[in-house]
């Protein structure tokens, strides 16, 4: 957070209602920052091992608690562990009913925790829904989504790599979605070796070290702001017909040669 102050940048908060019961100062301190709330979800678990009922109670929870700190409506969600694949897309529903305005929770990747390979992979809006989707940002490569825009992949990837890949989507007139966890920054991470599988504990712990860096180099490299600002400012976004999209381009491009990122 302060990090962002200091370039005079707002960005987007995805919060657990559980960190805003217990922490409820950090939450009002983001808020009075100018920063944007969004939902996280109540306690991290996964939509795949939720029910829609039980997303439905955890949701409106999570949306109470921080609405009550920050006396702002929520409008953004993005699902632990990106969560929205083609088993959850349920959720989408729920989002719509709950007053929300967009999700950012799908990746158009495969991975082994989450992943709509062949989703749309740019912000869109669903015909049958009040709702835009920002799904998290790839670069085409081939037939392959590659993610380069937070987590593992900002660290695994040179910055040379990533700072090209966003350059990339500003030149289609694509924003950039990047994203970190509190936990990439703490000094005093624990490591914890036989509790996790070897994959986790790889994604996990690659050059942790790094992540104080990836920041302030973004930030001085790219102009950022919040997602619900991109959408306040934005004159068309695409209407897409079905959340996959099988030959994976946007069915129209936003109006800007640069558009600015939304972290």
């Amino acid at each position: 957070m302060t990090e962002v102050a200091s370039y005079a940048t707002i960005a987007t908060f995805f919060v657990l209602g559980r960190v805003a019961q217990e922490q409820p100062d950090l939450v009002r301190s983001l808020a009075a920052g100018g920063h944007e709330i969004g939902t996280h979800g109540w306690d991290h678990t996964p939509l795949y091992r939720q029910t829609p009922e039980q997303f439905s109670v955890q949701l409106r929870r999570s949306l109470v608690a921080l609405q009550d700190l920050t006396g702002r409506a929520v409008r953004g969600h993005r699902a632990p562990f990106f969560s929205i694949n083609v088993g959850t897309l349920w959720a989408l529903e729920e989002l719509t009913s709950s007053g929300l305005r967009y999700d950012s929770s799908i990746f158009p990747v495969h991975n082994y925790r989450y992943g709509i390979p062949n989703a749309c992979r740019f912000p869109h809006r669903l015909p049958t829904r009040l709702l835009w989707e920002f799904p998290l940002s790839t670069v085409s490569v081939g037939r392959l989504n590659v993610p380069f825009g937070g987590g593992f992949y900002a660290r695994f990837w040179p910055y040379a790599w990533v700072r090209w890949a966003i350059q990339r989507l500003n030149d289609l007139g694509q924003p950039a979605i990047v994203y970190f966890h509190p936990w990439e920054f703490d000094p005093g991470h624990p490591r914890l070796k036989e509790e996790l599988p070897r994959l986790a504990r790889i994604t996990h712990y690659h050059r942790l070290t790094h992540s104080s860096q990836i920041p302030s180099t973004l930030l001085s490299d790219f102009h950022w702001t919040t997602v619900e600002h991109f959408l306040n400012t934005r004159d068309s976004i695409p209407v897409e017909k079905s959340i996959v999209d099988r030959k994976n381009s946007p069915s129209a491009p936003l109006r800007e040669h640069q558009a600015p990122n939304a972290q």
